[in-house]
């Protein structure tokens, strides 16, 4: 009988590449829907409330425009005149056909100036517009 020492083996180690990649990766989704949130909020808009408010998931091509209580119009942090937003609102119709358009204002924000965003919709064929609104808080 022989009495010898077997060799063991190191257990295999474990791949630190595709770790470090998996890490990387979530930070960086982490930031990007940080930054898409921080985008919206920075706007000092109050919004109106709904009893039947609800909150969607974003979509590709997707725009917000913000009309603000003194009538301007911000569109991702940038004030912007009618005619600049048709543009806008031009390219976002050719790039992204069937894009939503969601237009958040203040609740003591002129109707008047949402009416003409949602004439520039029109005029740029965009048919998918909803207005943003929170929902009402329970008693």
């Amino acid at each position: 009988m022989r009495f010898g020492r077997r060799l063991q083996e190191e257990p295999d180690a474990v791949p630190l590449t595709p770790l470090i990649d998996i890490v990387f990766l979530t930070l960086i989704f982490f930031m990007v829907t940080t930054m898409y949130n921080t985008l919206e909020s920075e706007v000092d808009i109050t919004l109106p409330t709904a009893a039947t408010a609800s909150q969607d998931i974003r979509t590709q091509g997707e725009i917000f425009i913000n009309v603000r209580a003194d009538g301007s119009i911000v569109v991702n942090e940038r004030k912007m005149e009618l005619p600049e937003l048709q543009q806008v609102l031009n390219r976002v119709a050719e790039y992204f056909p069937g894009g939503a358009v969601i237009i958040r204002g203040d609740h003591s924000a002129n109707l008047g100036r949402a009416i003409e965003v949602l004439d520039c919709c029109r005029k740029a064929d965009i048919q998918n517009v909803a207005f943003a609104a929170l929902p009402e808080k329970g008693e």
